[in-house]
């Protein structure tokens, strides 16, 4: 049982961070962020390849052990409950791979919307009651996230970056940030306080309390971001070797509070739940 647990989370942690590598990847190809459309082949194989990985190891929890995993006679229940899902990643992966060949913006937008709408076909507010429109703000929230996500890799001044493209992509990036970080802030609020019914009692499960330690991450990164579009594109502007030294910085840091909120958000999923 430990080791099906074990199973369990890893593949989440490995799952939501493809999909959101795959929202990032495509999003900043659309916005004209990067050009490196030959990552989406190997970033849709993630997609595709953890989204069937997930369908194993629930197909394993279908049967109560690892040994299940590949068992037929329990699969048509698995699919019924994380078929939708699965299907959404995979026409997700699909799309990305097919934008690898095209210089069309559509492509990998849909890629991102489909990846998105996985997570809002499951989950505990699709579990909900009345869900009513809390599985579209999960589908917004996660865009945002995704996009948020792909900066380390997006604005990372390489030494073959010019400084005027590191500073023109810097500018474009914290433009699009001011409009929809907010959002990001906003939309987490919401669905904290929807999936655990209040503020009051969300404190009291260890699922709240897992949540509420990723907002105040998710609250440390608004604020990297602030410096970010801030002092850091001062600095690349007045000083662009000391600009490009806050940037890497600054990136650093908020790639390492992205792996820990991915983390988080595996263990509240995994571990516990609203009424726990």
């Amino acid at each position: 049982m430990l080791l099906l647990d074990a199973a369990n989370f890893t593949t989440k942690v490995l799952l939501y961070a493809a999909s959101l590598g795959g929202i990032a990847a495509a999003l900043h190809g659309a916005l004209g962020f990067h050009t490196r459309r030959r990552a989406y082949l190997w970033i849709a194989a993630l997609v595709a390849a953890a989204a069937a990985l997930r369908l194993v190891v629930l197909n394993a929890q279908m049967g109560g052990s690892l040994a299940s995993a590949f068992s037929l006679e329990q699969f048509g229940w698995t699919w019924a409950g994380g078929g939708r899902p699965a299907l959404a990643l995979l026409a997700g992966a699909a799309l990305l791979a097919i934008s690898a060949g095209l210089k069309n913006r559509a492509v990998p937008l849909l890629a991102a919307g489909s990846i998105s709408a996985a997570f809002a076909l499951t989950g505990h507010t699709a579990g909900l009651a009345s869900p009513g429109f809390a599985p579209w703000i999960v589908l917004g929230h996660l865009l945002i996230a995704g996009f948020w996500l792909g900066a380390p890799a997006t604005l990372w001044p390489r030494t073959t970056t010019t400084d005027a493209e590191v500073l023109g992509r810097t500018e474009a990036f914290s433009r699009i940030a001011r409009l929809i970080v907010p959002l990001l802030f906003a939309s987490g609020l919401y669905l904290f306080w929807r999936i655990n019914g209040g503020f009051e009692t969300a404190l009291a499960t260890g699922y709240g309390r897992l949540l509420a330690a990723k907002l105040m991450l998710a609250t440390v990164i608004l604020g990297l971001g602030a410096l970010n579009m801030t002092l850091v594109t001062r600095q690349l502007i007045s000083d662009p070797a000391k600009g490009r030294a806050a940037l890497r910085s600054t990136l650093r840091i908020d790639a390492i509070l992205f792996a820990v909120i991915l983390v988080l958000i595996a263990a509240a999923t995994t571990l516990s739940g609203p009424t726990e």
